[in-house]
């Protein structure tokens, strides 16, 4: 054909000892393997194989030397390479899919749990021991993550140091105070509640004693709700008590009347020191994670939110330990000091809106 000068020809041939000339073929080394080498190189052919030049050389120590030179495989080079670090007996497991399924459970109801009050969960209602270490990995392992997503709203108040010479009779906390016995200082806040448009306050009282806390649900934030949920605390703690409050309107007016009357001593926090009432700014923080963001996203009345905030306060006292109660609950640690902390019926309530 014209244009063709011819056709390739190939050449196949079988060359002796193939598969072991296979075996010295160039293969690519990490860089690791190479510098290895290279210290190999240098130790043969111009430290005259001695040890301690080459180490001196490359900054390395002797050790490191002999230990590549044992290694060493003039028709392997890869024998240079590092060996897996895996240990030779790996330790199983100690949990089965029962105590995985009881974990998946506990957190799915309450996803905010910490592994550490998992695991005396665990010990405590199911007789499963398992350490905090363990509850963790198996929470990473099998992504027991179930929190929901919802955006923060957090209206920080403006008014912190409003009225601070309004009443010349208001008694300034000067540092924070410990208590020395139960229901002796109790911290009173206010959270906002964002509703649909619609605010809602959730009043707070604990005793940082037991952790005995208490939540009253409003529409408003007068200090006329407020001398209610201030009614409530007396009655639950007694007259006996110190109350440790912000600087909010709601805590004069009626509220600072209805102390004044009951003899209770009203502690006002310095402005912008939530050190002073660590314990309710930890208590709403809490209510707001563990309650407010796991709700439905919808409309509350402020019967259904007292309802709700009930619910989870009975798991507070009764269900949720505690590590500041050396993981107790609130119950159980009332228990041994001889306090008693009624179980109310979430069910059947008066809440005044």
């Amino acid at each position: 054909m014209r244009g063709k000068i011819g056709t390739s020809t190939t050449c196949n041939s079988i060359i002796p000892n193939f598969k072991e000339l296979y075996r010295i073929y160039p293969k690519k080394l990490s860089r690791e393997a190479k510098q290895r080498l290279r210290v190999l190189d240098y130790f043969y052919n111009k430290a005259h194989e001695k040890v301690s030049v080459t180490a001196r050389y490359f900054g390395v120590s002797r050790t490191y030397v002999y230990k590549w030179i044992k290694r060493y495989n003039r028709w392997d080079l890869a024998a240079l390479e590092s060996r897996s670090r895996r240990p030779k007996r790996v330790r199983t497991v100690q949990y089965d899919t029962h105590a995985v399924n009881t974990i998946r459970k506990i957190r799915q109801e309450y996803p905010s749990f910490s592994a550490v009050k998992v695991s005396v969960i665990l010990l405590r209602d199911y007789a499963i021991k398992l350490s905090s270490a363990t509850v963790g990995r198996i929470i990473r392992r099998f992504n027991l993550f179930f929190s929901k997503t919802m955006a923060l709203h957090r209206n920080l108040s403006k008014a912190a140091a409003k009225g601070w010479q309004t009443r010349k009779a208001k008694e300034r906390l000067r540092h924070y105070l410990k208590p020395d016995r139960p229901r002796h200082i109790i911290e009173f806040d206010m959270k906002h509640i964002k509703n649909g448009g619609v605010n809602q306050y959730a009043l707070c009282a604990i005793d940082t004693y037991t952790k005995e806390a208490l939540i009253h649900i409003s529409s408003s934030c007068t200090a006329r709700q407020a001398s209610i949920a201030m009614q409530k605390v007396l009655d639950r703690f007694g007259a006996n008590i110190t109350i440790v409050c912000d600087n909010g309107s709601e805590n004069f007016g009626a509220t600072f009347d209805l102390l004044a009357r009951s003899n209770v001593r009203q502690l006002f926090a310095r402005p912008n020191t939530p050190k002073d009432k660590p314990h309710i700014e930890n208590f709403i923080g809490k209510y707001q994670k563990e309650c407010l963001n796991e709700s439905n996203n919808r409309q509350y009345s402020v019967k259904e939110r007292q309802l709700e905030a009930d619910k989870w306060l009975s798991d507070w006292h009764f269900y949720r330990p505690h590590q500041a109660l050396n993981y107790l609950t609130p119950a159980e640690y009332c228990d041994t000091i001889g306090i008693t902390v009624l179980q109310r019926n979430i069910f059947v309530r008066d809440v005044v809106s």
